[in-house]
């Protein structure tokens, strides 16, 4: 209720406010020196944020300003690493859980890919079963059960309750992510939830890992692009398995600032490399 307190309080806490406090030092420097730099066409987010800074000054309702800048680079670099690499740890546990959808990717991505060096994210388009299979490791882990903290900042209703301005939101995004009346087998791994009666990928709008609206994650095209050429690669060079003895998978989370797997052991076999032409070669 007094989330303000744990500042003041002795504990364990207060070494992540310290990396906090790092990170938040580190970024403001990285602005300082962008605004140093001589003018020039915007090359990277945060000379594209500080245009738009300077651009919206006279805006009083603008709130594009150097703190949220601090704010929104600091999602991206939590989205960039934690999320996304928690995303691949159980994209990996359920290929060893289910073989047989494991053999199905590895099959389509032999079959488009070919002898091509190395995936592309272009290559999605022609992987209907590669891109459901990831999605639905998204959608049943929901690392993210509860969205970013936000604040509303003007008082409003929605669906007819009073929204007082200041009030903090946090959304339910597991909610929607289990809902029976979106999802075939809301509870069970199941790719064909993103796939239609002729196999081909479809969009599901229930599907919201990165939230929804203006404040959803600002990395949801980075995180996307990473996850699937990461998966992509992993599953197309390596076969996962159990290692011998071992008493199994252990699929319960861990709870924390994210739905982490428990530690524990699979094998990464090298599969050989395919020497049939595919798609890709033929276009070559």
């Amino acid at each position: 209720m007094f989330p303000w307190v744990l500042c003041h309080l002795p504990g364990p806490h207060q070494e992540i406010f310290r990396y906090q406090e790092a990170v938040r030092d580190f970024i403001y420097q990285e602005i300082s020196r962008h605004k140093l730099r001589a003018p020039e066409a915007p090359k990277d987010f945060i000379s594209c944020y500080l245009d738009q800074i300077t651009k919206a000054k006279d805006d009083p309702i603008s709130t594009f300003n150097e703190e949220n800048l601090i704010q929104v680079v600091i999602d991206l670099f939590l989205g960039g690493t934690d999320t996304t690499a928690t995303t691949l740890h159980w994209a990996l546990l359920y290929m060893v859980q289910h073989s047989d959808i494991q053999e199905k990717v590895q099959q389509e991505l032999d079959t488009v890919l070919g002898t091509a060096t190395a995936v592309c994210y272009e290559d999605r388009e022609q992987l209907p079963y590669t891109r459901a299979v990831l999605h639905e490791v998204q959608r049943l882990t929901s690392v993210v059960a509860v969205g970013a903290v936000r604040q509303c900042v003007t008082s409003t209703h929605l669906s007819g309750y009073p929204v007082p301005k200041g009030t903090i939101i946090l959304p339910n995004l597991a909610s929607v992510l289990y809902d029976p009346c979106c999802w075939e087998t809301p509870r069970q791994f199941n790719p064909g939830h993103f796939l239609d009666k002729d196999g081909n990928f479809m969009v599901n709008e229930a599907f919201l890992p990165f939230s929804a609206g203006h404040r959803m994650c600002p990395g949801d095209q980075l995180a996307r692009m990473e996850l699937f050429l990461t998966f992509a690669t992993l599953l197309r060079d390596f076969e996962f398995k159990m290692p011998e003895g071992s008493p199994g998978l252990r699929m319960e989370y861990i709870f924390g600032g994210t739905l982490q797997p428990q530690p524990q052991k699979i094998c990464a076999v090298p599969r050989p490399s395919t020497s049939s032409p595919g798609p890709k070669e033929d276009g070559l």
